[in-house]
């Protein structure tokens, strides 16, 4: 065989090799993650907004909420309930602050001839976005410029809880859950049951986790999560809890090698009371890693009991 078709099968199966290192690591980043998100329509009236809960797929903050945003472009599931914008309405700029506080500016088309109907859309959009919980506050813009109200006034920056619609019924019921903080001597974690307030606004993972941020003041039991933990989203499939934390989630709760293990599995341990949890998969920032400290968490991971403390530990410790 000649030296030149040698150089060229050789160059064809560097080819073949760099493809598929391509197609390997195009296919890794791949990573989508799914969230339900409250996606505020017109009532059936046309003289308030209520809630759609839809499924989002993202891969990044501003895909979460450009996407989010498309759902509302889209128009609702439910043929009873209308639209907020029409589906030529284009989205020009998105800019996220790291304070929470978003400004959305659309397009000319977002706008009606009536006042009143434009405050309404601006007010579906606020409470919208607001549900994607790393978003706080929301400005409209149109072509750069606030929206304004029937008396010329423009809406600047809009929290979902300064919007209080009699149209909204939020379905509230008290439940029993159980958390895991670190005993006295940060060996073991200990039970402690709670009864809380939750809503249909958002799922029972997401009060678990966030009862587990607020800590305990309980004799015997001392706190584990840092209160700057922040969860940017939850979503469950298949009795497998998947958990967004921000990356400073990493930073803020790490330690000793014990603790590190006492804050991954309070939060699975909790979480796998639910009768509807098996499994804990962890991400930050959208993003799978490889540990937590010692501890690995690019697995998922299974409810550990020999953590728990039992009585007979007291005479041990």
């Amino acid at each position: 065989m000649s030296k030149s078709k040698i150089a060229t099968i050789t160059l064809i199966v560097i080819g073949i090799i760099a493809v598929g290192i391509i197609a390997v690591y195009i296919n890794l980043d791949k990573s989508i993650y799914k969230t339900s998100v409250d996606v505020y329509f017109l009532n059936q009236d046309g003289t308030g907004i209520v809630a759609e809960p839809q499924k989002i797929k993202y891969k990044t903050d501003e895909d979460l909420i450009r996407n989010t945003l498309d759902k509302l472009r889209i128009g609702p599931k439910n043929s009873k309930l209308g639209e907020i914008m029409p589906r030529d309405t284009q989205i020009t700029r998105i800019e996220l602050g790291t304070d929470g506080f978003l400004t959305v500016d659309f397009s000319n088309e977002f706008l009606t001839d009536d006042p009143s109907r434009n405050v309404l859309n601006v007010y579906a959009v606020v409470k919208t976005l607001c549900s994607t919980v790393n978003v706080s506050s929301v400005k409209v813009l149109v072509d750069g410029e606030p929206v304004v109200d029937r008396d010329k006034k423009p809406l600047e920056y809009i929290d979902a809880s300064d919007i209080n619609l009699e149209t909204e019924e939020y379905k509230s019921e008290r439940k029993e859950v159980v958390l895991y903080f670190a005993d006295n001597n940060k060996k073991r974690l200990v039970r402690q049951t709670r009864t809380i307030k939750i809503t249909d606004q958002q799922p029972i993972e997401q009060y678990v986790i966030n009862e587990l941020i607020k800590g305990t003041s309980s004799k015997g039991m001392k706190s584990l999560l840092s209160d700057k933990t922040v969860l940017v989203s939850v979503d469950v499939e298949d009795q497998i809890c998947y958990l967004n934390f921000k990356s400073e989630f990493l930073a803020d709760n790490s330690g000793t090698d014990k603790h590190e293990e006492l804050v991954i599995y309070s939060i699975v341990n909790s979480l796998t009371e639910l009768n509807t949890i098996m499994k804990v998969q962890f991400y930050m920032d959208g993003k799978r890693v490889e540990n937590f400290g010692s501890v690995s968490i690019k697995d998922y991971i299974d409810r550990n009991e020999r953590i728990i403390k039992k009585e007979t530990d007291d005479e041990q410790d």
